[in-house]
This record gives C-alpha cells, sequence and structure tokens, in this order.
C-alpha cells in the first residue's frame, strides 16, 4: 500500500518568526487543525530536538492517538516521525521568508493506515486531502490573530 503524501505552500501576512512560532509549537496546532482534538509537547515548548509529541484526532469517525518525535528542529523547520498501532506518519513544517511582513509554510506529511486500516486508506485519501486544504486555508485565515494571541512578536 502507498504511502499517502500531502504537501501545501500556505502564504502568511507574517514575517517569518513570527509565522514560525504558529506552526512550529504543534501545542496550536487545535487553533487551525479542525480534526485535532489535543496536542501534548514534552518537552512542553515549541519544537526542539528529541521533542515529543502526542496529538489525538478524530477523522472519519475514528480517534487516532499519535505518538511522533521532532527529529530535527531549527528556528524556521522542523521535522517529525512517528506511528500508532493505526498509523504510521512523518512529515515536516519549514517557514520561508517571502518578504519582510509575508513569510510561506510549507505543510508536508505522509500518511500510511496500518493494519486493517490499510484498506481503507485508498478510500479515505480524498477525505485527507479535503480535510488538508481546508486546515491549510484555515491557517491563513487566523495565524495572524493566533499569532498575537501566542504573544510571538
Amino acid at each position: 500500500m502507498s504511502t499517502l503524501v500531502l504537501s501545501r505552500d500556505v502564504d502568511v501576512a507574517l514575517p517569518a518568526h513570527r509565522l514560525a512560532a504558529v506552526v512550529l509549537d504543534w501545542r496550536r496546532d487545535p487553533l487551525w487543525r479542525a480534526q485535532v482534538r489535543s496536542f501534548a509537547a514534552s518537552p512542553d515548548s515549541r519544537a526542539v530536538t528529541g521533542q515529543q509529541l502526542v496529538e489525538e484526532l478524530v477523522f472519519a469517525g475514528l480517534t487516532f492517538r499519535t505518538t511522533t518525535v521532532v527529529d530535527r528542529a531549527e528556528p524556521l523547520a522542523a521535522s517529525y516521525a512517528g506511528q500508532s498501532r493505526s498509523v504510521r506518519v512523518r512529515g515536516h513544517r519549514v517557514v520561508t521568508p517571502v518578504s519582510s511582513t509575508t513569510s510561506r509554510v510549507r505543510l508536508h506529511t505522509e500518511i500510511e493506515l496500518l493494519g486493517a486500516l490499510r484498506l481503507l486508506q485508498p478510500l479515505l485519501a480524498p477525505s485527507y486531502r479535503r480535510t488538508d486544504a481546508a486546515d491549510a486555508a484555515h491557517l491563513a485565515e487566523i495565524a495572524v490573530e493566533a499569532a498575537n494571541r501566542v504573544g510571538a512578536a
């Protein structure tokens, strides 16, 4: 079974360091990812190498609780990998300045359903893609407010 790859670029009217404060702090994901119910990080901070993340999300009526580890963190980028009994994920988020007031974030995630759910992956792929597109659009809409809310000045 092939891996589902979701990759989007989102332009946001924020300097790179302020956008990174939102998208490289996974604890903020519930602000812009509709399916995410909770996100815990240890240490309890913005992305750092070795950080453990526990995401709980609801998708297609199923609750997924996935543990991942940040394997590389930099001021404007982070990558991660992990899995649960039902899903394996890996990906990265990279913020790039476009101008002094606008930045672009690349949101890249690779998803592989495991066990019996593997059979459903082709059927669920369109829903994953729609959800990913909606989340990216929502991020573009709320990123400035979210950056202000988290004190990312």
